[in-house]
Formats: C-alpha cells, structure tokens, sequence
C-alpha cells in the first residue's frame, strides 16, 4: 500500500510539472490516450509463452519544439505481463509509465506523426492469477523502476487521432531470469486544448 501511494504521488507530481512547464512554453495540446495493448515478455527464459491484452491510458502534454518536432510528455497506466501456452495462468505487472517523447509531424496540417523516446516506469502491482486463485509476485521483481523505450508511428485530425507502438524494456523483468518486458499497443488519442 506504502509504495502504491509513493508511486501515485510520484506520478502525480511529474504530471503537474510537466502540465505547469508546457503550460509556460504555450503547449499546443492537452489530451488523454486510451487503448489496449499486447503485451509479452521477451528473452530465453520466456521463448515459450503467450501475450496477454491489458489496457493503457493517462494523460499526455504536447509542446511544440520547432515546425514539425514536438516533446510529448506523458503519464500512463500500463499492464504489462504474459499468459502461459496451453493453461489459463497469467502473469499481469502493472506500471505507471513515464514516457517522454519526441513527435515529429510528417505535415504542419496533421496527419501522420512519428514518435520515440524513453521511459520510465514504476511497479504499482504484481500478481500471478488462474480462473482460481492469484498469487503476489512483487518480491521477485529486478526492480520497481524500469526503464525502456517507446517507438510509434500515429495519424491526427483536429482532436482526435491513432497511433500503434511498441513499449520495450532495456532490463530483465524478475530476479534470476531473461525476460524483458514488452508490449504492442494500440492507443486513441482525444485533444482536450
């Protein structure tokens, strides 16, 4: 419970940074994304499972950095983790995200957009769960705080927009094995301002 409240603080606090900053620099958006994501885990240790669908959303700030570059900073909720080939065993490692992006806009009008940058993400939860029973699996994890990197490739139109990415980890997942975090994701992206 200690570190789901310091996480959300954590979160929270970067939010408002990264809101007061572009709201300093003139951003050009505030905006929610929200979608599903495919996630797996990559590595030897890992060669013979599934992905598992989870969601992914929060919150995002655009701040222009020139004509067609921009710096996305954002806040997610993202479900990571993997299911077992052939039982109903799932693996699910909750994180809040805290990807800053750089987006380069291929029109000034909208339209398609690319995005990439690093991440950084805390460990909010960690279970192993069937039909039946779940089972806490935080205390084999690396770390609490991952970081990795995200690479996309989107299409906007006024306020609404979608972009496809994948979110990958640079480390190993869990003590003692060869598994990095990994997730394929599909994102709507609604502008607010």
């Amino acid at each position: 419970m200690k570190n789901l409240i310091r996480i959300s603080t954590l979160a929270s606090l970067a939010l408002a940074a990264t809101a007061l900053t572009a709201q300093a620099q003139n951003a050009k958006s505030v905006g929610l994304l929200a979608g599903v994501d495919f996630a797996s885990m990559t590595g030897d240790d890992f060669n013979d499972t599934g992905s598992k669908t989870g969601f992914v959303g929060g919150l995002y700030v655009t701040v222009p950095a020139g004509r067609a570059l921009a710096i996305e900073p954002e806040v997610l909720y993202v479900n990571k983790g993997l299911s077992d080939n052939g039982s109903d065993l799932k693996l699910s490692h909750n994180y809040i995200e805290i990807p800053v992006l750089v987006r380069y806009n291929f029109s000034t009008e909208g339209g398609a957009y690319f995005l990439a940058g690093p991440a950084v993400g805390f460990s909010v939860s960690c279970s192993i769960h069937d039909d039946v029973d779940s089972v806490d699996c935080s205390e084999f994890a690396e770390t609490n705080t991952t970081f990795g990197g995200v690479l996309g490739l989107g299409y906007q139109k006024g306020r609404l927009g979608l972009e496809g990415r994948y979110d990958f980890d640079f480390g190993d997942a869990f003590k003692d094995t060869d598994g990095k975090n990994a997730a394929w994701e599909i994102l709507a992206r609604i502008m607010l301002k």
